[in-house]
């Protein structure tokens, strides 16, 4: 039987298998970074409080995790159907390098002298690369130093985190709103920015941040 305390316990293990915070576990979904916070697990009279089966749907959505493996979770098994954590190769470039490099076909990288191994999660299946941010072009969303491991074969969703290289050299970075034939919207990060577009013509290569380190 599914309890509160269990739920939100597998939460937490959840977020620590992705080395965040449950505020940076909301925060990577696309939530208020207090959502899943220990104060706000119950109401003020001592009920508990439950996360909305959209905020589970997010989580579980960012984290690349299925609703079959979530459940392997909260009954207590670490070893998921898909998803491994474990050591893999990828190619390891900055991200000023990574403007440099002509990646007309982004996912035939090579592992060769710039390959570096990283633990994370991820379908056994996948093409990725590394790159770590040497600037801080990537705020407010990654700071530098951090490593982003990017998929370039996995399709482009509404809130999820891309990474964008244009014609001009240009790298753009964050969540996405919308996706057209024509364009591509990322969200804003506060309410009165101006939406960053970028013009489906003018893509080199798109391709989405599947894990971050902290």
């Amino acid at each position: 039987m599914l309890d509160h305390a269990t739920l939100w316990a597998t939460l937490d293990k959840l977020a620590d298998k992705h080395q965040l915070t449950p505020s940076g576990l909301a925060r990577r979904a696309g939530l208020d970074p207090t959502s899943f916070n220990v104060s706000k697990r119950f109401a003020a009279d001592g009920r508990p409080r439950w996360p909305s089966t959209e905020s589970l749907s997010k989580v579980l959505d960012v984290t690349q995790m299925s609703f079959v493996d979530f459940a392997l979770l909260l009954q207590g098994e670490n070893e998921t159907s898909s998803i491994h954590f474990r050591s893999f190769p990828a190619y390891l470039c900055t991200s000023d390098e990574l403007k440099e490099v002509n990646l007309e076909n982004i996912s035939d990288l090579k592992l060769d002298n710039f390959c570096d191994s990283f633990i994370f999660p991820s379908p056994q299946s996948d093409k990725f690369f590394a790159v770590e941010v040497s600037s801080n072009s990537f705020e407010p969303y990654y700071s530098e130093g951090q490593i982003l491991i990017v998929s370039p074969e996995s399709s482009l969703r509404r809130n999820d985190h891309v990474l964008i290289l244009t014609k001009s050299g240009e790298l753009h970075c964050g969540p996405l709103q919308r996706q057209t034939n024509e364009r591509i919207e990322f969200r804003r990060h506060i309410p009165d920015e101006t939406p960053r577009v970028v013009a489906v013509a003018d893509m080199v290569w798109s391709a989405r941040i599947s894990w971050v380190s902290q």
